[in-house]
């Protein structure tokens, strides 16, 4: 390799870390300032747009263990956001459903989402937004082919390796 190769490669690396991190802080304003409880919103926007599902798939919506959306669900279930109640046909199931106040909470939720999706997105143009739009989906099925379903601090996730190899 060149002197001129090496060089490239460098600035290149460096340029991929500028990115990672300014992908860290535009999370960091979705998420602290544009949201007030990012879990919950997101659980409540699942909630509200499959009405009544059971525990198991809403587990399998948000993408988390069983036991995670047990914790988030029994949260708000003690705020009266949800009921929790046996499935009709199968009774290890349990059925979730938005309660009055949480189907309020979860559309004044969403219309605040979008307004806010809204003014967070002023600077791009529509090509620029489709753009960005089609580089993060990219990047997440790159991601999730490569790293799995879960986040991992370093390196790829040792079960979607052992599963590639021969």
């Amino acid at each position: 390799m060149s002197e001129k190769d090496i060089c490239s490669e460098n600035e290149n690396t460096e340029q991929k870390t500028r990115v990672i991190f300014l992908m860290e802080r535009y999370a960091h304003y979705i998420f602290h300032r544009f949201f007030e409880k990012p879990g919950r919103d997101r659980a409540l926007r699942v909630l509200y747009e499959s009405g009544t599902i059971t525990q198991k798939v809403f587990a399998e919506k948000m993408n988390i263990r069983p036991s995670s959306s047990s914790e988030i669900l029994m949260k708000m279930e003690g705020e009266g956001l949800i009921t929790r109640l046996p499935h009709d046909e199968d009774k290890r199931n349990i059925n979730v459903t938005l309660t009055n106040e949480g189907k309020e909470l979860a559309a004044e939720m969403i219309k605040k989402q979008t307004e806010t999706a809204k003014e967070a997105m002023l600077s791009l143009t529509r090509e620029e937004l489709c753009e960005l739009e089609r580089i993060l989906i990219k990047i997440i099925d790159d991601w999730d082919e490569r790293f799995g379903d879960e986040p991992r601090a370093f390196g790829p996730c040792p079960e979607k390796e052992r599963k590639r190899r021969p």
